[in-house]
């Protein structure tokens, strides 16, 4: 009888080994499994929302450049036209390419964020007035090239291309990047030349004002048609240059900027109201402060593309 009960328990003995091997291998899956699955949750809650911002504020440089091409091939374009009135005769083309989305993370976040590209939506309107001399200049409408980005992660902005500035506008507030042409220089007599050169945008007649919504790559097409002088005289006392526009706090920055570089204290720039920004030189309580006053403008087809 021992020797049967003894011989019981040694075959009993292998099968609790093995139970035991099963349930260590099971629990252990399962750690490994909890450890994965904390590893991705806290890549996903910790670090993929800070790379995603990391890439989307890589896309805005993208666009930042975009934009500022598209600024200075226009710049260039009204540099041909001017100093050749021959060029006028003839087409003047480029291509500006621009990235339309982007801010995705291989393998982890494949998503890209989109943009609006649109011509014209914005308008924008500028008046230079004269005193003394009994001409006028009619009112420029230079509309505008503006791209709206729709960011899942990073803060959304506006680049706005108008009367050839380039305005950054970020939540509430706006700031001008890159300058319009206006020029004041210092005559040996201690007056003032100015010279101001407005970009009128023109576009397609059938064209709706939001050019394109996507992800992917698009282009705009410009044509460079004419370049105009609509201003020129040295026998005025003052004058008054009026923006209206989408973005006054940018203007009346720069503004107020290009007078204190020029080191002019004579002029009037009140406060915008109303979208509309006003500066008026020289603001009548000193002498004659301006020699002569040169106005003209460049008028730049803008045309939607396929493809970067």
């Amino acid at each position: 009888m021992t020797e049967k009960i003894s011989k019981n328990s040694q075959a009993s003995k292998p099968f609790s080994l093995r139970s035991e091997s099963a349930s260590s291998t099971v629990v252990g899956a399962v750690l490994l499994l909890a450890i994965i699955v904390s590893v991705f949750s806290v890549v996903r809650i910790g670090y993929i929302p800070e790379w995603k911002n990391d890439a989307e504020y890589s896309h805005m440089n993208d666009v930042w450049e975009d934009m500022a091409d598209l600024k200075s091939k226009i710049d260039l374009m009204t540099i041909a036209l001017a100093s050749d009135p021959d060029s006028q005769n003839a087409e003047i083309t480029m291509s500006v390419p621009f990235h339309m989305g982007g801010g995705d993370v291989p393998l982890i976040g494949t998503i890209k964020s989109s943009g609006t590209l649109s011509v014209n939506k914005n308008e924008c309107n500028i008046t230079i007035i004269p005193d003394s001399d009994g001409n006028s200049i009619e009112p420029i409408t230079c509309g505008a090239v503006s791209y709206t980005s729709q960011n899942r992660y990073y803060v959304d902005q506006n680049f706005i291309y108008e009367g050839g500035a380039l305005i950054l506008s970020q939540g509430e507030r706006s700031s001008m990047m890159l300058y319009p042409s206006i020029r004041f220089s210092r005559t040996p007599a201690n007056e003032h030349n100015v010279s101001i050169n407005v970009v009128e945008i023109d576009k397609h007649p059938y064209a709706p004002a939001d050019v394109i919504s996507s992800n992917t790559g698009c282009s705009l097409r410009l044509t460079g048609e004419k370049f105009e002088p609509l201003y020129d005289s040295d026998n005025i006392t003052s004058f008054t240059l009026t923006v209206n526009t989408n973005h006054p706090e940018a203007w009346y920055l720069y503004l107020k900027e290009t007078m204190e570089d020029a080191r002019i204290k004579d002029y009037d720039l009140p406060q915008p109201t109303d979208n509309t920004v006003s500066l008026t030189f020289p603001s009548g309580s000193g002498g004659k402060n301006l020699n002569r006053l040169y106005v003209s403008k460049t008028k730049i087809k803008v045309e939607p593309g396929i493809g970067i």
